[in-house]
């Protein structure tokens, strides 16, 4: 017991911390109407995680349910019975991050292929779907079988459904322009000009990456290629809904880093996803209630609104680009930090009753909307088109337990941003620390089992070498650290001026 407190105690003591000239140098201000600190605490997100898992798998909350053929689905809402993979690809894909047994799930996944269209689908027997849902799911379905199903069976399903995109987007020129694709006529549609979504070229753009990354065949990468330069190109913000200008950010940041495409503009396309005057982020506060970081709907929807599963699929495809691109670690902490606190006020129990349409409802599904004021209360929240509480979007919580985790202070999180990049084949646990101080402050780390060296990649440098236990590091007032759990004694190399230890980027912009 004295062997191991006396290690507790050495370990505690080490202060790690480096040169900080080089995040200086390669800061970027995208974020520049949030405050630093917000003013709640950011929210339990591996607790709720844990609470919504054995909600909607507790068949007696009727947030799970069996087909005729003995496969499972998720209703989009609670008061709903629709199956769609948007639902059920959160769900599922979620519980795989959590490392939990989905085996009872998995061949739900089968019943989305569509296998007279050749790709996946919202809906088992959809033939009408809007484009920002198609690239959505498409993406859901991919993340499922990069994490979980390798086999030549899903690989052949992957395959397809690149090719339908590549053959929609060749018959309409990549011009997204319209509603979404009729698959019975095999021609696009729109029912209102305010329906159009030319924005979904960045999603197109990251199934072509993800499918490169996949299958290898060079095909896909042109494709990714083409369509991420279109997207950059638009004049004014192209967003329609943000799962498609998220998923861009990191097809453009791996495009950049990782493939040498020294023509990207990550800013630009970084700045449409993170936009609050044309764009989908929120800032300011309603009713004395913040909202920094949550985000808008769609784009033809109103100002003053915005929706839980907007806000939380934002950063599982944003996040991930600081694996690539260190100099958004600041403004990317300072968004993050305030989304996973205001993000409250989708949950029944932090509004008073009169603020919400169904405050009767379980607590541990958020409501689907959030509007500035609704029946003479600000905010309030309620839901949309019939539906209230959101399991569509409430399902993002699986995502944010595994990602958010708490350290010594509740205001500074350890935030693992290699979580959800699922463009990578492997990668080494990654933290984001951002530090809302005007002082300096110190974090803890809790080091899995095991010995690791720990790097940092907004200074380019080995922090500590053969860490176990716990480390501490030294964060500098509003800045922000990334550092790298690496297997002790891996082997490193330099090439391209990439450093990779064993076969895995660490960072992608070595001194």
């Amino acid at each position: 017991m004295k062997k191991i407190i006396s290690l507790f105690f050495i370990l505690s003591l080490i202060f790690i911390a480096c040169n900080r000239s080089s995040i200086i140098r390669h800061q970027t201000s995208i974020i520049t109407d949030f405050p630093s600190k917000p003013i709640e605490k950011p929210l339990p997100w591996a607790k709720m995680a844990n609470e919504f898992d054995a909600f909607i798998m507790d068949s007696t909350n009727q947030a799970i349910k069996t087909l005729p053929n003995g496969h499972h689905f998720f209703p989009s809402d609670l008061n709903g019975n629709s199956n769609e993979l948007t639902t059920y690809g959160v769900v599922t894909l979620g519980k795989i991050l959590r490392n939990n047994d989905v085996n009872m799930l998995i061949p739900s996944l089968d019943d989305y292929f569509n296998t007279e269209n050749r790709l996946f689908l919202n809906v088992t027997n959809g033939e009408k779907i809007e484009y920002w849902y198609l690239l959505n799911v498409d993406a859901l379905a991919a993340g499922i079988i990069r994490s979980k199903l390798l086999t030549p069976k899903y690989l052949r399903m992957q395959r397809n459904t690149a090719d339908a995109l590549i053959q929609i987007a060749k018959q309409i020129n990549y011009n997204f322009n319209d509603q979404g694709f009729d698959f019975s006529h095999n021609i696009a549609w729109t029912n209102k000009n305010i329906y159009r979504q030319h924005d979904v070229i960045g999603g197109y753009a990251y199934l072509m990456l993800i499918s490169y990354e996949l299958l290898g065949d060079s095909k896909y990468l042109k494709e990714a290629k083409k369509s991420i330069a279109l997207y950059q190109n638009f004049d004014k913000n192209p967003w329609y809904e943000i799962p498609s200008g998220s998923m861009a950010c990191l097809t453009a940041a791996r495009l950049q880093a990782h493939y040498g495409q020294k023509n990207i503009k990550l800013d630009k396309i970084l700045r449409f996803a993170l936009d609050s005057i044309a764009g989908p982020l929120q800032t300011g506060n309603w009713g004395g209630k913040e909202i920094n970081g949550l985000m808008r709907g769609w784009g033809g929807g109103e100002r003053f609104e915005a929706y839980s599963m907007e806000s939380l699929v934002a950063p599982m495809y944003i996040l991930p680009i600081l694996r690539y691109n260190t100099k958004y670690a600041v403004d990317l902490g300072k968004y993050f930090l305030n989304l996973s606190a205001n993000m409250r006020y989708f949950y029944s129990k932090n509004l008073p009753k009169e603020n919400q349409s169904k405050p009767e409802l379980p607590g541990v599904m958020p409501y689907e909307r959030l509007t500035k004021e609704e029946k003479g209360h600000s905010p309030y929240a309620g839901g949309d088109f019939g539906s209230q509480r959101s399991i569509y979007g409430g399902a993002y919580v699986l995502w944010m337990g595994e990602i958010v985790k708490p350290t010594n202070d509740p205001y500074i999180l350890q935030v693992n941003i290699s979580t959800t990049d699922f463009l990578a084949k492997k990668t080494y646990p990654t933290y984001l620390y951002y530090n809302p101080y005007k002082t300096e402050k110190t974090v803890n780390i809790k080091l899995p089992p095991g010995t690791f060296d720990l790097y940092e990649t907004t200074c380019n440098k080995t922090l500590e070498k053969g860490a176990e236990g716990l480390a501490n590091i030294k964060l500098p007032a509003q800045n922000a650290n990334i550092v790298v759990l690496i297997p002790n004694g891996t082997k490193s190399e330099i090439k391209n001026g990439t450093l990779l230890y064993g076969d895995i980027e660490v960072d992608y912009d070595v001194n």
